[in-house]
Parts: structure tokens; C-alpha cells; sequence
């Protein structure tokens, strides 16, 4: 057993030593392009929990606009709710953001579910099971 644990750590050293200038070295043992996709999507929920937030709190200051802070795909969805003549309420906007964020924080939850996964199948790989 102690010769296996020694042969993992000399994999995971020399691994890294080799593969430094090939960005993500040491990661790219243990983890597949699946789980860098996956740590992106918590990047981005984060960045976008943290514009809705922003947005939520400044907006009843004057001269406020909302929509700078809005990613790109949620103004798209925004504008074809919002009616041509411009005419709507404030309530309209508030919903909207609120939405958009119950829908990306219910997206981080499944995102740190799966992290956590592979977090706890890691764990059981490095202790070999125990």
C-alpha cells in the first residue's frame, strides 16, 4: 500500500514538472476538459449573481442604467419583452432580474452539485477507498 501511495505522488509530481508550460498541468492529471467547462460555468454564475445583485441594489439611484450592467443574452431576452414604445414600469425590469436570478443561482446550485461529486470521487481515488 505504501509503495502505491509513493507511486502516486511521484505521478503527480512529475506530471506537473512535465506538462508546466502547457497551461493547466497538474490539473490535467486528475481532471478532464468536462470539469474545466464546469469550473467556467461557476465563474460565469458567479459574474452573473454578482451583475444582478449590482443591479438589484442600485435601482431606484437616478440615472441609473441597468441595462450596462445586464449580460448580452439578457438584454436580448429583456428587449423582446419590453414593449417597442418604451412605455413600461419599473416593476417590469425588477421582475425580470429577479428571475434571471433564481434561474442562474438554481444553475450554480446543480453546478456546485456536480463539483462536489467529482470533489468526493477524487478524495476516494487519492485515499484508494478509504
Amino acid at each position: 500500500m505504501r509503495f502505491s501511495y509513493l507511486v502516486i505522488c511521484m505521478l503527480i509530481i512529475f506530471s506537473g514538472v512535465h506538462a508546466q508550460n502547457q497551461g493547466r498541468s497538474v490539473a490535467r492529471t486528475f481532471y478532464s476538459d468536462p470539469y474545466f467547462s464546469l469550473m467556467d460555468g461557476i465563474r460565469e454564475a458567479s459574474r452573473r449573481h454578482a451583475a444582478y445583485s449590482f443591479i438589484i441594489s442600485n435601482f431606484s439611484t437616478p440615472g441609473f442604467d441597468y441595462q450596462t450592467y445586464l449580460p448580452p443574452d439578457d438584454r436580448v431576452r429583456l428587449q423582446q419583452i419590453i414593449p417597442e414604445d418604451g412605455d413600461f414600469d419599473k416593476k417590469v425590469i425588477t421582475e425580470f432580474v429577479m428571475s434571471a436570478m433564481a434561474e442562474n443561482s438554481r444553475r450554480a446550485q446543480l453546478y456546485m452539485t456536480m463539483y462536489k461529486g467529482k470533489k468526493d470521487s477524487l478524495s476516494r481515488i487519492v485515499s484508494l477507498g478509504k
